[in-house]
């Protein structure tokens, strides 16, 4: 944006998060921020600190997004209407002076590396998460550091899981990469042989599936059947608010609703949203959002707490209730490495809320 436009930014911006920009205003908005220097921000140096840090860590955001620059536009310009707002919610930014209830307490770690593996529905046992992820071939079963786990000749299923406050990575028998999230699983087969390549999940993954153009890969979860070419897309099927979302990346994709049958092909940009209706909804605005967990961010547009509490439940492993404040809305980035006080903290000084944490399990203060 020009000089002369700063006084009209915080009603360009709103209008851009409603969707009602033309092409030309959204793409000033997004290069503004893209080229924003110290010059141009607000005169609060801890705000123009926490901007400048937090602009190295989206330029940091692998290259698969970069051609389009949905990705990377997107969190830059929620990133600046927070700061036309005057608040920003970054981990040096929330570094402020501990409540009375969180002194004596000690404090909660985000999420990590941690993952259960089973095969052919055996025991599972507990994967090492410092050796780099799964990775499953044509021969063996192992890390991606080299070490292998089993050999695959005569195993016919493999079941990977997280645990609350885990996170993993697998790479699949055909190269397809996925990315699970906390309390979510991945089964498929040590080799994918016939016309299909098969899987199903629970809970939210992240895949980049291998281009195999006479070998359609279809995904089951329980409300969904989703047939890919190739692409990179995120299923979510947490299922919080009775909806599961497919939001594409790239690519294509046919979605169906296993209920009733009815079904969307979706474009890069859409989410499809399977409710229990009798058809799918598909969004097209602020998608990027959805996935933005996976390069270590929480994105949050006008979220109900009682949402958000839910992901914070699943990533530290604790119990939260909202209480009456559940339809309070934050809008927020947030790092997924920060420290359960710090998000906490966050919250009260968004929302204007204060909590009482009883070891695992957190309240809000009446």
């Amino acid at each position: 944006m020009k000089n002369g436009e700063h006084s009209n930014g915080l009603a360009l911006l709103k209008k851009y998060l409603e969707g009602a920009c033309t092409a030309e205003e959204k793409r000033n908005v997004e290069e503004w921020y893209l080229t924003i220097g110290e010059d141009t921000l607000p005169s609060d140096d801890e705000i123009v600190n926490d901007v400048t840090e937090l602009q190295k860590r989206l330029k940091q955001i692998p290259e698969r997004y970069s051609s389009t620059k949905n990705y990377i536009t997107a969190i830059a310009a929620s990133l600046l209407t927070f700061i036309t707002l005057g608040t920003i919610v970054y981990f040096q930014f929330i570094a402020i002076q501990p409540s009375k209830q969180q002194l004596v307490l000690e404090d909660i770690a985000p999420g990590g590396n941690k993952a259960l593996l089973s095969i052919d529905g055996q025991t599972a046992i507990t994967l090492n998460g410092e050796n780099g992820g799964l990775v499953s071939n044509s021969s063996s079963l192992g890390y991606k550091d080299g070490t292998t786990i089993a050999k695959t000749e005569n195993i016919k299923t493999i079941t990977l899981s997280t645990p609350a406050a885990g996170q993993f990575q697998v790479v699949l028998p055909d190269g397809t990469k996925a990315w699970l999230n906390a309390l979510s699983a991945i089964s498929y087969p040590a080799t994918f042989a016939g016309k299909e390549r098969q899987i199903h999940l629970k809970g939210e993954v992240y895949l980049e599936v291998a281009k195999n153009t006479h070998k359609p890969f279809i995904i089951h979860t329980d409300q969904q059947r989703i047939e890919v070419l190739g692409t990179s897309f995120n299923v979510n099927t947490y299922n919080d608010n009775g909806q599961s979302y497919t939001t594409l990346v790239s690519g294509s994709l046919r979605v169906t609703d296993t209920k009733s049958n009815h079904e969307v092909v979706l474009s890069p940009g859409q989410q499809a949203i399977v409710n229990g209706k009798d058809h799918i909804e598909v969004k097209t605005n602020g998608t990027e959002d959805s996935y933005a967990w996976k390069d270590g961010l929480y994105i949050l547009h006008e979220e109900p707490l009682s949402q958000y509490a839910l992901k914070i439940e699943r990533w530290y492993d604790v119990e939260i209730d909202m209480g009456p404040y559940g339809d309070r809305k934050l809008s927020a980035i947030i790092p997924r490495d920060a420290k359960l006080s710090e998000v906490l903290q966050a919250i009260e000084l968004k929302s204007h809320v204060k909590f009482i944490r009883e070891g695992r399990r957190i309240t809000v203060m009446k």
